[in-house]
């Protein structure tokens, strides 16, 4: 079992989700859609071909830069609707997931040849991406991918659409992943084709697989998922990939909140981490602190981020469908008010007034080429095309502001690399880097 000591996990950080309601909307609805080398797998040589250079071509030990002028620059395009960037800790390669099912290196501004792994259908891969909101979505390394070779997906099946967390090898090819070394964890019925979450990230400080479960689609969570306890739909659940509890092929972390329960039909879920999510698309932890900040997107009047402190989550209930961000959106049965007692209000809200349609929860910056950038949140949102900045203080994400920086295209993720340093993707099929300037 993984040592779950901070200096052991090292740099671990953290498709669209409806905007609208229903799960035939046209609109919002209609889009889908994150100077080190190391060792490899034991007995292989290191999983880098060049160890020099970011896949930016920027140094990976890079002279600091100072300044707060926000941009972002290309570092590639022509990729098929990337869904996310990301990388084990410390490795200098960009891995971008697409929403058909591939994993792609991109490395010196270039896209490797050959994918990474391919989960598509066209090459008998289980990926279901029929659907705006349905394919490979998540992509998660273990904090020791560096001694293990593991690493975790999150994608809908074919044929019924439901979610899978599986898990797989890296090969005797650090460039390219061994597709038959995948074991599934955990498969979650998907009764509608939207609202399917899709974002998975280990604790920087607990060393768990955090999982984002949006309600189950359609509009007004008409199963009422988000609050029932017993469905581990509009969740945030959390898991041990290292240990193994009853019959699961995971374990059920001690300290979440219902660990203890019966785990009958009926019961509380003990995966359950935190409730009240409507679709948590883009998530993540800042890696410093370990605060989890949640983009969770709206059904018809708000975009909200929530933020979840350290020792402060267990159990949190973030209020869908009772409560819209700030809004009563659907009183309990038999009330006619919702009442505020037990739910956790967002800290930010952006409207739909304002043409925001479905927020792109993002990430804080703790990179080290942009020193002035340390401790800010970026976030966007998939119809808005806009880049807002906000600092991250303790429980509070103060100075929310546009920086102005229009990307000509509906973003997707903003998510760091295994270096630290935030990328931007673009559905159409660009990758951009955040940058700072005097």
């Amino acid at each position: 079992m993984l040592a779950r000591s901070p200096a052991r996990l090292g740099l671990a950080f953290a498709v669209l989700a409806a905007g609208c309601g229903g799960s035939s909307s046209t609109t919002t609805d209609a889009a889908v859609i994150d100077g080190a080398s190391i060792d490899g797998p034991p007995g292989d040589a290191s999983p880098f071909t060049d160890a020099t250079f970011l896949p930016d071509g920027g140094p990976i030990g890079c002279t600091p830069a100072a300044g707060s002028k926000v941009a972002s620059e290309v570092v590639v395009g022509g990729l098929s609707s990337p869904l996310l960037v990301t990388g084990p800790a410390g490795d200098p390669r960009l891995f971008v997931i697409e929403q058909s099912g591939k994993i792609k290196i991109v490395r010196n501004g270039a896209v490797d040849a050959t994918p990474f792994l391919d989960l598509t259908i066209d090459n008998g891969g289980p990926v279901n991406d029929s659907g705006n909101e349905q394919g490979l979505l998540g992509l998660a390394f273990h904090p020791d991918y560096q001694h293990n070779g593991r690493f975790y997906v999150n994608y809908t099946r074919t044929p019924d659409g439901d979610t899978v967390i599986a898990e797989y090898t890296v090969s005797g090819n650090p460039d390219i992943a061994d597709p038959a070394s995948a074991r599934e964890v955990l498969v979650i019925n998907q009764p509608f084709s939207n609202h399917n979450g899709g974002m998975i990230e280990f604790g920087p400080k607990d060393g768990y697989l955090y999982i984002g479960m949006g309600d189950g689609g359609d509009a007004d969570d008409p199963m009422g998922n988000g609050q029932n306890l017993s469905a581990m739909l509009g969740k945030m659940l959390r898991i041990d990939v290292d240990t193994r509890t009853g019959s699961k092929a995971y374990g059920i972390p001690p300290t979440n909140p219902y660990a203890g329960s019966a785990d009958g039909a009926n019961d509380p879920r003990p995966e359950i981490w935190a409730r009240g999510l409507r679709n948590p698309y883009r998530w993540g932890f800042d890696p410093t602190t370990g605060t989890l900040i949640i983009g969770d997107v709206g059904q018809g009047l708000i975009e909200e981020v929530d933020l979840q402190a350290p020792g402060q989550g267990a159990g949190a209930n973030y209020g869908w469908d009772v409560w819209e961000g700030n809004d009563c959106h659907e009183p309990p049965q038999g009330q006619q008010t919702c009442s505020a007692a037990g739910f956790v209000k967002p800290l930010i809200e952006q409207t739909h007034g304002d043409g925001w349609c479905s927020v792109i929860g993002g990430a804080v910056y703790r990179g080290a080429c942009f020193p002035d950038l340390d401790g800010q949140y970026f976030y966007t949102d998939f119809c808005k095309h806009d880049l807002h900045e906000a600092t991250l203080s303790g429980t509070a994400l103060t100075g929310d502001t546009a920086r102005g920086t229009g990307f000509g295209a509906s973003p997707t993720s903003i998510h760091a690399s295994g270096t630290g340093e935030l990328y931007i993707t673009l559905r159409g099929g660009e990758i951009r880097r955040i940058t700072a300037t005097p």
